[in-house]
């Protein structure tokens, strides 16, 4: 079953079809996001308007996004939520390169 009237935790499509429905502006909070967890990257942040940046900034949004909703659950589900901070810590590692003019296949 998904949802918690239940009990029970929502499936992991669930909660990321929720972020996605939610009606955020999820490329413009997602840079936002980006510019606070890049402090030294900060301008380059406002400035990229590419395709791809903004793909990435989507992404970014909707795994904190996630995270948020993870770490409130109780009992916590670990292992989702390690592999959803993990998710972070990687998508800011790709914006970080992508910023310095670096490429990459996982983004064009």
């Amino acid at each position: 079953m998904n949802g918690n009237d239940t009990g029970e935790h929502p499936d992991e499509s669930d909660l990321l079809r929720a972020k996605m429905d939610s009606g955020i502006a999820m490329a413009k909070a997602g840079r936002a996001r980006l510019r606070f967890a890049l402090p030294r990257h900060r301008d380059l942040v406002v400035s990229n308007h590419s395709l791809a940046f903004r793909s990435l900034c989507i992404a970014y949004e909707v795994a904190a996004l996630t995270v948020e909703d993870l770490r409130k659950e109780i009992p916590r589900r670990e292992e989702l939520l390690a592999e959803y901070e993990k998710l972070c810590r990687d998508i800011q590692a790709d914006a970080v390169a992508m910023l310095e003019g670096e490429t990459s296949n996982r983004w064009r």
